[in-house]
Parts: structure tokens; sequence; C-alpha cells
């Protein structure tokens, strides 16, 4: 599962993943959270719906929503058609269920769940930190509210999902101050509410890679106070400026990271026009996924390394 501030790039590196683990040879379903427009989408460069579709060599990507996750849950749980048809038309089950604290996440985590066996891996977008918060705390409470009946046994398979040991939670940020203090509050807050779940990674998108000496950041500072410049070389001065302080910002953003809480950091290099690279949202996703099976592979072969 991956999580993060809004706007960080989380449903891209969801795609990444998906792309590198299928290069890798795994069946892999990736599937992102009621989304009302697709981002997986966008970065697939295909259109996708509520049941898998394939996107990649072993790849499936899915947006599973309410409506359709319902009828799933139905058609698993009352298990006759015209039964499940008069559930869905009748409009007090609609007003019961909009009204039901935590009925919609519950039939959306479940139909996630449903998936697990049919995929060698599973990567699930999930909604914004925030969001992604109260979302995972809802199957703890409905198990321990409803003590018998199809919402306590959902509940319970799904927090069975989030405790085991093959599930694991990604934070995606940015070097950014604002993003990198709200990736610490969020590691801190899963931790409290999920004690079980495991936030091994943090990926760190958009990094700049140290390519500036000391002697050249010095320089910049010494020409900033320069008046007597052209156009051009204020223009050139301007864009050094920008990458020395993303350079200095990402390596801040990496130290942090790693002294605050402890994790292994994924950085990810800036990719798409501000990168310099305009390939538009599929190649984007592609140069990431690369990105990442380059580092699978190095760490496959220090892994094999005496």
């Amino acid at each position: 599962m991956l999580t993060g501030k809004g706007g960080t790039g989380k449903t891209r590196v969801a795609a990444a993943l998906g792309l590198a683990s299928g290069e890798a040879g795994r069946r892999v379903l990736v599937v992102e959270v009621d989304a009302q427009r697709s981002a997986l989408a966008e970065a697939f460069g295909t259109a996708i719906s509520d049941t898998p579709t394939p996107v990649a060599p072993n790849v499936w990507a899915a947006n599973i929503t309410f409506k359709p996750a319902l009828r799933d849950w139905l058609d698993r749980t009352v298990r006759v058609t015209r039964i499940v048809g008069m559930i869905l038309n009748n409009p007090m089950v609609s007003v019961f269920l909009d009204v039901t604290p935590g009925a919609r996440e519950i039939v959306i985590l479940s139909a996630v769940v449903g998936h697990l066996d049919n995929f060698d891996q599973v990567i699930v977008d999930m909604p914004a930190s925030g969001h992604a918060v109260g979302m995972l705390k809802i199957p703890d409470t409905a198990h321990r509210l409803m003590r018998t009946g199809p919402i306590h046994d959902r509940a319970g398979e799904i927090m069975s999902f989030l405790r085991g040991p093959d599930t694991a939670m990604g934070i995606v940020a940015l070097p950014e101050e604002m993003v990198v203090n709200e990736t610490v509050e969020l590691y801190e807050n899963l931790g409290q509410i999920l004690p079980d779940l495991r936030v091994p990674l943090v990926f760190l998108n958009r990094c700049a890679a140290p390519t500036m000496t000391d002697d050249e950041h010095k320089l910049l500072a010494r020409l900033s106070v320069n008046d007597d410049l052209s156009d051009e070389a204020k223009e050139l001065l301007l864009a050094g400026r920008w990458d020395g302080e993303l350079e200095r910002a990402t390596a801040d953003s990496l130290g942090r990271l790693h002294s605050e809480i402890g994790v292994t950091v994924v950085p990810f290099p800036r990719l798409g026009v501000l990168g310099g690279f305009d390939g538009g949202p599929v190649k984007v996703t592609q140069q990431m996924a690369s990105a990442l099976r380059r580092r699978m592979l190095t760490e496959a072969r220090q892994a094999d390394t005496p």
C-alpha cells in the first residue's frame, strides 16, 4: 500500500512499482481506491475500470469504486442474484449505507482483499494521508462494535490483511520541509493506529542528484549579488540557483528521514517537464519503473555477493 500527502506523485510511484515488479516476473495488480478521476489510467496511458485490466506484461490495474464493490460483496454474501438486485434497487438500503459510518470503506477494502489470491502482489494506491489514516481506523472499530454478521466478518478479514506479514505501507514524500514534517507525523500516526502494520519505505519523489561542488555553490552565491550580468547570464544563474536549492533540499530531506524515522528511503529523480524530460505521463512512469528495476537488480547482486 502507498499513501502520502496529496501532490507527492504517489499514484505514479504505485504505477512504477507495478511495472518494475511485473518486469521481475511477478503477477501484479495495481489498484486505486474510490478515485473519481483515475490518475492510474493516466499513469498507464489506458482506460481502467473496477475489474482488473491488463496494462503491461504481468501487470493489471483497477479502480475500485463503491457501487461495483458493493455488488461484488453482496454476490459473495447473499449469493442469490435476484435478492442482490432487490437490495441494490431498494432506496432505503442506499440511505442506510450513506448514514452508516465506515460502510463505504469496509466495502472497498474488502474488495481489495478479495483480489489477493489472484496475484503475486497487490499494490494499493490509497487516498492522501489524512483520508488514508481515517480509512485504516475503520475496520478495527467496525470489528469491535459489530459483534457478529457480515460487516464483522469482513472487517476481521481486512484486519488480518493489514496485520499480515506480507502487508506493508510505503509513504511517498517530496524534498520539501513541510512535506517531510507531514511524512514524519504520518509515520508516527500509522504506528499508533496500526502497530502491526510494517512501514519500511519512504519514496522521496522529484529529488535532485548532487552534481554541484561546494565551490560551485559559493560561486553562485557571489554571482547572485552581481548586478552587471547580462539577461542570458541572469537566466542561467537563476537555473543554477534553483538546482542548487533543490540539491540542498534533497540532502536535508534524506538526512531528516533517515534520522527521525529510520526507514529505507528510495529517491526518485526529477522527471517530466521540471526535470528537463517532457515525455508525457506514461513515459515518466516507465522511467521511474526503470530506476526501481535498476535498484532491485543492484540489491539482488549485493545480496548474492559473499
